[in-house]
């Protein structure tokens, strides 16, 4: 396997993504060269080139380059690499897909390593990025070598915390990570439904600060099923009954999510030991006679 490089790095951005992008922002700001930007969507590669202060370029003129970040979407992995073509020989090729590994790259003929390192964090655009990726958690998956050198790139440059993620359990990893980024949004846009029924403007203003309590509240102990409080936990059958009975009486088209919701707490309760079977059993009877 080639060496792998020392910082400073010379690094190339192909493929212009919110994440790809932020990340080759941080690198700059720690010293790095990013030498130029490639991409097929001529607006998002002008706009990381503005903010990188680098050349827009082909992909063929990429070559030379010590790491080339793909910044595209799962799916397109392996066709960047086919893009790339000869650009990849020596480089060290890294992607930032949650569900794909290093396979995806393996079209990547004398890249000197290949890293499929993805980001535990919600970053709807490249400033957000660029604020909460710092004291993230990373999923790294590398090929054989290549583990030590992008755990540094992590911690000392990307300001990250990494996790060592076997190839074959990479879409498992995201899926953990894409159901509880997701969940809370859905699980709040549910309670903002039930609260808009019953009249109250602005739901979001009332779940809003919950919400980040509750996360603040698995931060601190260490674990989200630590964290559940509420009637479930509290073994409460006949509230989550009369809760039950109530949006069935006034919302009946919104019973499905808050039933859904309830069933992904009883099982973490359970699973937790937070409730025993029975309690458990007699909640899911309410939820599946409804």
């Amino acid at each position: 396997m080639p060496s792998l490089p020392v910082a400073p790095l010379s690094v190339a951005l192909f493929g212009a993504g919110r994440v790809a992008t932020a990340i080759s922002t941080l690198l700059q700001q720690r010293g790095h060269d990013i030498v130029a930007v490639a991409s097929p969507h001529e607006g998002s590669a002008a706009a990381a080139a503005s903010r990188l202060s680098a050349p827009v370029v082909s992909p063929e003129e990429l070559e030379g380059c010590d790491v080339i970040l793909i910044g595209a979407p799962d799916a397109a992995v392996s066709d960047a690499v086919t893009q790339l073509g000869r650009a990849v020989s020596g480089a060290v090729l890294i992607h930032f897909a949650g569900s794909a590994g290093v396979s995806v790259l393996s079209g990547a003929a004398g890249a000197a390593a290949c890293c499929a390192l993805h980001p535990v964090q919600a970053c709807p655009d490249v400033d957000t990025a660029i604020r909460r990726l710092p004291g993230s958690a990373w999923g790294v998956t590398c090929s054989d070598g290549a583990r030590e050198w992008a755990r540094a790139l992590i911690e000392n440059d990307l300001e990250g915390t990494p996790f060592d993620v076997e190839e074959a359990d990479r879409m498992v990893w995201h899926a953990a990570a894409v159901t509880t980024s997701n969940g809370i949004a859905a699980l709040m846009a549910a309670g903002e439904l039930l609260l808009s029924h019953i009249g109250i403007d602005e739901p979001s203003r009332v779940l809003g600060p919950i919400a980040a309590g509750t996360v603040a509240n698995v931060r601190e102990v260490g674990s989200g099923a630590d964290a559940l409080t509420g009637p479930v936990v509290r073994g409460e059958v006949d509230v989550i009954d009369r809760q039950v009975t109530a949006i069935r009486t006034d919302a009946p088209d919104l019973l499905p999510a808050y039933l859904a919701a309830v069933s992904a707490i009883v099982a973490g309760a359970l699973a937790a030991g937070r409730i025993d079977e029975a309690t458990a059993g007699r909640i899911r009877d309410i939820l599946e006679t409804t």
